[in-house]
């Protein structure tokens, strides 16, 4: 038998598994830091984050005391005022007249106790044409005027205007900042953030009489799920085209006021110019331009023959807007664009934010509500509310400028009683029957005190403003009340550090290469679900109670994909194992003991062993020979050694070799055996026996009698020969004095000669005749020795 070559410690399972998870490691943490595969996996987690949040509810705290049932997470400032059903049923057919919202906008403002005022108004409206009765307009513009708190909304656009309306609408957008400015206090790559170069302002006297602005622009994620919110967005208008060549080193670009050189390749997207700009950067841009970006192609003289053609750069005015929850909530908290500090890539920074205290009228640090105030069933207050005064928001976003969105729950429904995330009233509770001009026939109040009032479609069919989110498909105002809410309330979504993520990453992996490596496959995948589900809990766990993202997707694939890996690889290097194993012992032992050799592979390699040899040979064999032909001697020794071997394998023996008539086998190797001993006396006896049996069919001439040697003792066993052919074998002075014992047989007239130290271990289970104390061959010490003449049942 070939002995393989033995494997190197390093390429053991159970040490190159380890080798394994730390390639599996890094090849995720790589792909996770420079590919979105993860992330857009990640976004789908998220969702179920989002729905698996707590539902807050009515507790007891002890008997007759209760807390509030509304959700502490939510602003009780925030309204929505919903374009519904109800609404279209008395009001007629979308869109109103303008007079209309003239009527909303009066509702709010007449009223007797001007404190308790809304705190502002958003119409989630556009009003970037003018109206088919110009009269109209002239109607709503008053009461904008008169209300003084109407927030208007512009959209942005990823493609620029057409070239005869961009004036007009460029015009519109610097009306608004003019009137109520822009973001200048901004840091970091300002240049590569995504750029609008259109845009749909509302008209320039909207702009002029609304009390702030801000643009509705939602991004999509690559499921189509609105998830981001950009606080800030870059309006980029075209200032001027510049051919390439009129482009030389110096070439002025004013960036303190965000001026910025861009180039367009053919599929349409678009590379800035660094600055300044010097002879190397102008050689470099200059050969990426040349190969990348179409030329613009001049007819001069109009015959149809291009007579010229040159590459186009683009002088661009950068500005940047807010978000019209970014206004509302500044308005809130009494601050202006001016105060906010801006780091793409970090954090949107509102100092000192502030709260109108309607009851002494005057602005008060801003508090956050920490525990809500616990009443008795009368309705007293038992426990007054904990607060927290918050000096600094810090809104983080991405180098985008995009604030993830907390949502707070499902939908809400139009309907009274029905689930509202939001609060939400009828916009015809409120426009159907104005105030008039006679402020003693106002009421005192609204209940509208320092609300944010949120105008906006509630009903299907009447605009294009469902969106999908997290909670299935909702309504532009009510993702606008979302993402104002996130800043309200300072809930805002936070990545857990990037170290605490590979640092899960590693050990996920780590230990399921551990557990992969050491037990079986069905187990090690119970626990690789245990894991994931674990790190599953946790991480919804985490989002719900903090508001932080762990991640799950990287390191719950990472950890299938390193299981995966190990259990191929065991599959690969334990096969060929078991393959040699079953070259090596299957033809030296039964079926059932190379399936427990598989199981736990023993050690190859010479150990000593308490083991039990068994030596036999039969008495006479010359004599029998010579009586009868090669063919018919090797016959009859072919039945012989069959019906003893069939025995062996029986008692789960291991056959060592044939010498001749002679049979060599043990117990206790390669599997460990308790009753080793025992085992051996038994297949002796039940040689015997069967001996007997296959006499009775020969000629009396041919019949065969047998002599056995037993002894029991520490043997070395193990592979033992050349590196050419090796056999699984015995040596030592135990095993010679086996094969003496043997040959004792003849001088005693027995057939099963066991020696003492055989008999120690099988008292208790055999009969045996105690025959005499010799001194074999090879021994100076004597030996007592023992007939074994059966075994008790």
């Amino acid at each position: 038998m070939k002995t393989a070559r033995k494997r190197l410690p390093f390429f053991e399972t159970h040490f190159f598994g380890f080798f394994i998870a730390l390639l599996v490691v890094v090849f995720f943490a790589l792909i996770n830091n420079y590919t979105s595969f993860f992330s857009n996996i990640e976004d789908k987690v998220l969702d179920l984050h989002f729905r698996y949040k707590d539902v807050y509810e009515n507790k007891s705290r002890q008997e007759g005391v209760y807390e509030v049932a509304e959700n502490p997470n939510i602003n009780k400032d925030i309204l929505i005022v919903g374009i519904d059903f109800r609404t279209l049923n008395r009001l007629g057919r979308w869109p109103f007249p303008r007079y209309t919202h003239a009527a909303l906008l009066n509702t709010f403002s007449r009223i007797q106790d001007q404190s308790q005022r809304e705190r502002s108004v958003f119409l989630d409206i556009f009003f970037n044409e003018p109206a088919d009765n110009a009269i109209d307009d002239v109607i709503l513009l008053e009461s904008m005027g008169e209300n003084g708190r109407v927030f208007l909304e512009t959209l942005m656009d990823e493609v620029p205007p057409p070239k005869e309306d961009a004036t007009g609408l460029f015009e519109r957008q610097n009306t608004l900042i003019q009137t109520h400015g822009a973001i200048n206090n901004i840091q970091g790559d300002w240049k590569s953030m995504i750029s609008f170069p259109g845009l749909q302002p509302p008209l320039s006297p909207y702009g002029r009489k609304a009390a702030g602005f801000g643009h509705a622009n939602y991004l999509k994620d690559a499921d189509e799920v609105f998830r981001r919110q950009p606080l800030i967005v870059k309006s980029s208008q075209l200032l001027e085209e510049i051919p390439l060549q009129n482009i030389t080193p110096g070439f002025s670009v004013d960036e303190d006021h965000f001026q910025r050189l861009a180039w367009t390749d053919e599929t349409g997207g678009q590379h800035n110019i660094p600055y300044p700009i010097t002879e190397k950067v102008l050689e470099k841009i200059s050969a990426e331009i040349d190969a990348k970006s179409p030329k613009r192609v001049v007819d001069n003289d109009g015959d149809g023959e291009p007579d010229e053609s040159y590459s186009i750069v683009k002088l661009y005015q950068d500005r940047f807007l807010p978000s019209i929850t970014l206004s509302l909530a500044l308005d809130y908290f009494n601050k202006r664009i001016d105060d906010i500090e801006i780091v793409l890539g970090k954090q949107i920074h509102i100092p000192q934010p502030q709260y109108f205290d309607a009851e002494k009228n005057i602005w008060v640090p801003y508090q956050m509500l920490l525990k809500p105030a616990l009443y008795d069933t009368d309705g007293n207050e038992v426990e007054a509310a904990e607060t927290k005064v918050l000096h600094d928001i810090n809104i983080p976003i991405d180098r985008d400028g995009n604030m993830l969105i907390n949502f707070m729950g499902f939908p809400s429904f139009a309907t009274t009683g029905s689930r509202q995330t939001f609060p939400v009233r009828s916009y015809s509770a409120y426009a159907s029957n104005p105030p008039g001009l006679d402020p003693a026939k106002w009421p005192r109040t609204r209940a509208l005190t320092n609300k944010i009032v949120m105008v906006g479609a509630f009903a299907r069919g009447i605009a294009d403003d469902e969106k999908p989110t997290p909670f299935g498909l909702m309504y532009g105002v009510e993702i606008h009340a979302n993402a104002l809410n996130t800043i309200l309330m300072n809930k805002f979504i936070h990545s857990v550090p990037f170290w605490v993520n590979l640092l899960v990453l590693a050990a996920m992996v780590f230990l399921v290469s551990l557990l992969s490596s050491r037990f079986s496959t069905i187990w090690a995948f119970i626990a690789l679900l245990l894991l994931v589900a674990s790190l599953f809990i946790t991480a919804s766990i985490l989002f719900d109670r903090s508001a932080l993202l762990l991640e799950f997707t990287t390191p719950a694939l990472a950890s299938l994909f390193a299981f995966l890996s190990i259990i191929a690889y065991r599959a690969m290097t334990e096969e060929k194992d078991k393959r040699r194993i079953r070259s090596m012992f299957g033809t030296y032992v039964s079926p059932k003991v190379v399936d427990q050799i598989l199981a736990n592979p023993p050690e190859l390699g010479g150990v000593d062993k308490e083991l039990t040899v068994f030596f036999s040979d039969i008495r006479g064999f010359t004599t029998i020979s010579e009586s009868m032909t090669p063919q018919e001697l090797v016959k009859i020794l072919n039945r012989y050694l069959t019906a003893m071997t069939d025995i062996v394998l029986e008692h789960e023996g291991t056959l060592d070799k044939y010498e001749g008539d002679a049979i060599m086998c043990f117990w206790g190797a390669p599997v460990s055996q308790s009753d080793h001993a025992l085992r051996a006396c038994k297949c002796a006896v039940q040689q015997l026996e069967a001996l007997k049996k296959l006499n009775a069919q020969l000629p009396e001439s041919q019949r065969i009698d047998i002599g056995i040697g037993i002894n029991s003792g520490i043997m070395t066993v193990g592979n033992m020969g050349s590196t050419q052919r090796m056999d699984y074998t015995l040596i030592g002075d135990n095993v010679n004095l086996g094969a003496r014992l043997e040959g004792t047989n003849k001088a005693y007239h027995t057939n099963i000669i066991i020696s003492e130290y055989t008999y120690g271990l099988v008292k208790d289970h055999v009969i045996a005749r105690e025959l005499d104390n010799i001194r074999v061959k090879g021994k100076n010490k004597p030996v007592l020795i023992y007939e074994l003449i059966d075994y008790l049942e």
